[in-house]
């Protein structure tokens, strides 16, 4: 039987904690929160949390707790998130494009040169496509496959550890805020065939209204993807890889999937190849972090302690 008190109180104490810092951080910066609308789906999940719980430690029904903490946690989790990276481009500092860019002509990658290409290969693009769209679906589902295969430990690290790397990626962003690759290159997205440049755009209108309107309020029915670099995409397929990776039957499809999640963020999503990378690198901190911090140290049992290494005595 896995040891799941470690993780399992990292997440229980860290998601209102997480709620505190972020209302503290909002109030510092000035972010106006609209919570109105959310503070009762809000309670009303923690409340079913609580219960259950208690409820499934009582009859000792494990796999109904950990199903419950997780997925509950998770969604709580969602409103943190989100506002933190609303907190970073809140900062305003000067958009890192330009860097961004020669960061990836000196990794020889030619943007406009990838596009094109990909987009003529339309397989390869809708591959890319339906990949960046498994997001959601693989945080959501890997950890229930996680706690049904007897692997609870895991799934409850799993989402402390994305819930650190969107506050990692949200604390990078804040320094190197961008617009992405679309509107930096002046991408036409009507010449795509293939890509679906959908993402690349739809964030636009969130990201300057919370960097440039003093009165902007920040809601989560209104919310996008506003970070840029480094990319939530990368880290978060790093990160599911690497859950699923003790599962034979899911670990090499789970890395397949992934590889394309990760690469589909440049055609799909206007982001930077360096925003890949550096994703990536982000997803392997906060796994490190989170396994540190959830490490149990194995004390042996009395029973299999060798009578030979105790003292003898005349």
């Amino acid at each position: 039987m896995q040891d799941v008190s470690k993780p399992r109180l990292l997440l229980l104490a860290g998601t209102p904690i997480s709620y505190f810092a972020i209302w503290i951080l909002a109030k510092i910066s000035g972010l106006q929160l609209e919570l109105k609308a959310t503070l009762g789906s809000i309670f009303a999940i923690a409340l079913a949390i609580c219960a259950v719980s208690i409820f499934a430690t009582k009859r000792k029904m494990l796999t109904l707790r950990a199903v419950v903490e997780c997925m509950g946690c998770g969604l709580l989790l969602i409103v943190p998130n989100v506002i933190a990276t609303y907190l970073a481009m809140r900062a305003n500092f000067p958009l890192a494009d330009a860097q961004l860019s020669r960061l990836d002509g000196w990794l020889g990658v030619d943007w406009r040169s990838a596009m094109i290409w990909l987009d003529k290969n339309g397989l390869l693009a809708e591959i890319l496509n339906q990949a960046y769209r498994t997001f959601s679906y693989q945080l959501l589902l890997f950890p229930l496959i996680l706690i049904v295969a007897k692997r609870s430990a895991r799934a409850y690290q799993m989402i402390i550890a994305y819930a650190l790397i969107c506050f990692i990626a949200s604390g990078i962003s804040t320094l190197w805020p961008a617009v992405g690759t679309y509107v930096f290159y002046n991408f036409d997205p009507t010449t795509l065939q293939n890509i679906d440049p959908t993402y690349g755009y739809e964030f636009l209108a969130q990201f300057q209204a919370v960097r440039e309107d003093p009165n902007f309020v920040w809601s989560l029915e209104k919310s996008s993807g506003i970070l840029t670099f480094p990319s939530v995409h990368a880290a978060a397929a790093t990160l599911c890889t690497w859950a699923m990776w003790d599962l034979r039957l899911f670990r090499y499809p789970a890395l397949a999937l992934n590889i394309a999640m990760a690469l589909s963020a440049v055609p799909s999503a206007n982001h930077y190849v360096v925003d890949v990378l550096a994703g990536c690198l982000v997803g392997l901190c906060a796994i490190g972090a989170v396994v540190w911090l959830t490490k149990t140290s194995k004390v042996p049992a009395l029973a299999d302690i060798n009578s030979s290494s105790l003292p003898s005595y005349p």
